[in-house]
């Protein structure tokens, strides 16, 4: 708690961030969303040292930075909030932060080794032109490392206005093969998924009863603190925020998708 909380003066000297649910603001993030953005971080990361890396949708910069630490030759991050590049820019200097489009790259053919969009194809209505753009600025070789939420769990929850097109795992992969031949699945979050559905079913039909209170109660529902942590680190203890090597089998799903995709050697 002592350490958290030096962080957080810390971040007085810098500008402050709206926390709306999309992205990662230290010190006010729920855990769960904190946890499952820092694990898919320190996922991507494994495969940055020594090269340059782009980070789409990067938000407050905190994964951005991250990557840079891990051992990346240089990191450009990229999003379309200005608040965000500010706040960003503030706490992360070393990194190269710029507005743009996640569907038009500000960025030449062929010139990062690496391409980290977590969270950010869904966001988009056209995800198949998105990751040609991500084909189109990745050199020979390189690598994407994609997540998304699985259509099959969210379409559980309430609505996301900010969310255009997500997808179950089959269409993802299905978009990721059009771009990519070389690519492999990856899950976070395994759900149990007839649980799952039956407690979603419950709590639909109680809340239509206006008894959400009763809700609480019965399934005890506890509450998603604030982490208070300002930095992301190596978390290998975190087993239920785990990126998996595979996609869990029936009858678990996974929350989200990664799909890390190679560029064929050829130059295009």
């Amino acid at each position: 708690m002592a350490l958290a909380n030096i962080g957080l003066a810390n971040m007085a000297s810098t500008r402050r961030l709206e926390y709306t649910g999309e992205r990662v603001v230290p010190g006010t993030t729920p855990e769960t969303t904190f946890r499952e953005s820092q694990m898919r971080y320190a996922f991507a990361a494994q495969f940055v040292p020594g090269r340059v890396v782009l980070d789409i949708a990067s938000g407050s910069g905190i994964g951005t930075d991250y990557l840079r630490k891990a051992g990346a030759r240089a990191c450009f991050g990229m999003d379309l909030d200005w608040s965000a590049l500010e706040y960003a820019r503030s706490r992360y200097p070393q990194n190269y932060l710029v507005a743009c489009d996640a569907s038009q790259l500000c960025l030449l053919a062929q010139s990062v080794d690496v391409v980290v969009s977590f969270e950010t194809i869904e966001h988009l209505p056209d995800p198949r032109a998105f990751l040609a753009e991500c084909e189109r600025v990745l050199r020979p070789g390189g690598l994407l490392i994609c997540s998304t939420p699985n259509r099959d769990i969210t379409r559980w929850d309430e609505a996301n206005p900010f969310h255009l097109a997500e997808m179950p795992i089959r269409v993802f992969s299905r978009q990721v093969n059009e771009v990519f031949r070389d690519f492999s699945l990856f899950g976070q979050g395994p759900v149990p998924y007839p649980l799952f559905v039956a407690r979603k079913k419950i709590i639909r039909t109680l809340q239509r009863l206006h008894l959400k209170e009763l809700v609480k109660r019965c399934l005890r529902v506890p509450a998603d603190e604030v982490c208070l942590e300002v930095e992301f680190e190596d978390r290998n203890g975190n087993a239920q925020y785990a990126v998996r090597p595979r996609l869990p089998r029936w009858p678990n799903k996974p929350r989200y998708a990664i799909a890390v995709a190679r560029k064929s050697q050829r130059q295009t």
